[in-house]
């Protein structure tokens, strides 16, 4: 293979297989562990190509790249992906003046205009010889991901967990449609109780996932579903078992109480959401009215407006609709009157406390009233004690989820609690 497939048109660096091939040849001579490899982005590039063009582009892209290469040591290596993606493998001991060195550089475009690039920075310090010399891009991306999108710093060194993270979400993925197939995920109830009369008047059916004969945690599965946009294939999965769940009880003479199902943000990108959704419940042939849909409220102005149209679409179908974790974050009151809503869900996070203030009492006692003047009901999620019950009745909420009247049951010992709706009085 010629050398020129090996480097980047534009710059002249080494692409992703010429890198590859310098990062192995330090492997087989056993001196890799005196590198640490980079892998970094320069910060607002897309602001540059928009403002001054492709053209424009380029030019800070070389200029960028020919001041670090300026920087380097004969037995360094620069290589360019693609884009503004660049991976190095510099000294150890001079890590922290190449991290300095990719904040401050200044390029100049047309008119002198003079631009200081910084840059986003992934780094893993080798200190034990590898086999695969991919891992020299694969690790240090992991941690420019973190810096990125989850600690929002300029540089970030990756570490076991977080490779250990990328590799459990990998797994999740790879397994996750055969899962689905073969029904691994299981649906279970969590009871709604009116705690003036002790009675069962609804419930949230939360997944879990038995892969194995063990049970693997919502928070190890949801997250990369979320992440990579399968999580709503997941979410009509649930639906479907719930329906399936309803119908059954009907045929069986029980009596059912309403089951919320939780539908992520990221589900919203499926335009047919709302007529999906429709679909599903009335193919099953249960009523409409023991189906509601819980979605959580977003900040975001985009979303929030792709929120509140599927909200309104799902009330024009007849399908109820809840806003989870009411509270949380920033929530707006503005949602209490864009939102057409059947029930608010108040967020664990007003009552998870050894002592209620006056000024939770005031702000609840508020939300609540408004909510109920507006013909919403009001669910209290996360109550474990009784004072945190007795806190809630006295702002004006009854209707409690949480694990002072019971866990997530099983479809089986749910059935029981719908035989038997009355739960035994707790002090």
């Amino acid at each position: 293979m010629r050398d020129e497939q090996m480097m980047h048109y534009l710059t002249g660096l080494p692409n992703a297989g010429g890198y590859i091939r310098e990062v192995a040849g330090r492997i087989n001579q056993g001196t890799i562990t005196n590198y640490t490899a980079f892998y970094f982005n320069l910060k607002g590039f897309g602001n540059i190509n928009s403002r001054y063009g492709m053209e424009g582009g380029n030019k800070v892209l070389v200029q960028f790249t020919e001041k670090v290469k300026d920087f380097l040591l004969d037995d360094e290596v620069l290589g360019h992906l693609g884009g503004d993606n660049f991976v190095a493998l510099i000294k150890t001991e001079r890590k922290e003046k190449f991290c300095r060195l990719l904040n401050g550089i200044e390029v100049y475009l047309e008119n002198d205009t003079k631009l200081k690039i910084q840059s986003t920075i992934g780094l893993w310090d080798i200190e034990e010889t590898f086999d695969d010399p991919g891992d020299a891009i694969g690790r240090p991306s992991v941690a420019l991901q973190h810096a990125k999108h989850v600690l929002h710093v300029p540089v970030v060194k990756v570490t076991d967990a977080m490779l250990k993270k990328v590799a459990s979400n990998k797994e999740v993925l790879e397994k996750y449609q055969s899962a689905l197939e073969n029904r691994e995920f299981l649906v279970f109830y969590q009871p709604k109780v009116d705690s003036r009369t002790n009675t069962l008047v609804g419930a949230e059916g939360l997944v879990r996932w038995k892969h194995g004969g063990e049970m693997v945690s919502p928070g190890v599965f949801i997250p990369p579903l979320e992440e990579n946009g399968e999580i709503v294939l997941l979410d009509y999965y649930v639906l479907r078992r719930a329906c399936e769940d309803i119908k059954r009880w009907v045929e069986e003479g029980l009596t059912p109480v309403p089951i919320s199902v939780n539908f992520s943000r990221k589900d919203l990108l499926d335009v047919d959401l709302a007529e999906n959704i429709d679909r599903i419940i009335t193919n099953s042939g249960i009523d409409k009215k023991y189906i509601e849909v819980e979605v959580t409220e977003t900040v975001d102005e985009q979303e929030h407006g792709e929120l509140s149209k599927f909200i309104k679409d799902l009330y024009d179908r007849g399908i109820m609709t809840a806003i989870d974790d009411f509270g949380a974050g920033y929530s707006s009151l503005a949602t209490l009157r864009e939102f057409q809503v059947h029930t608010l869900k108040i967020d664990r996070s007003f009552i998870n406390t050894d002592e209620f203030s006056w000024k939770d009492e005031v702000i609840l006692k508020d939300i609540i009233h408004m909510a109920s003047g507006l013909g919403m009901n009001v669910v209290t999620e996360g109550v474990e004690r009784i004072d945190q019950i007795e806190f809630i009745n006295k702002v004006g909420c009854f209707v409690i989820q949480g694990f002072f009247y019971d866990r997530p049951l099983p479809v089986e010992e749910f059935e029981e609690r719908l035989k038997n709706k009355v739960y035994p009085k707790k002090e």
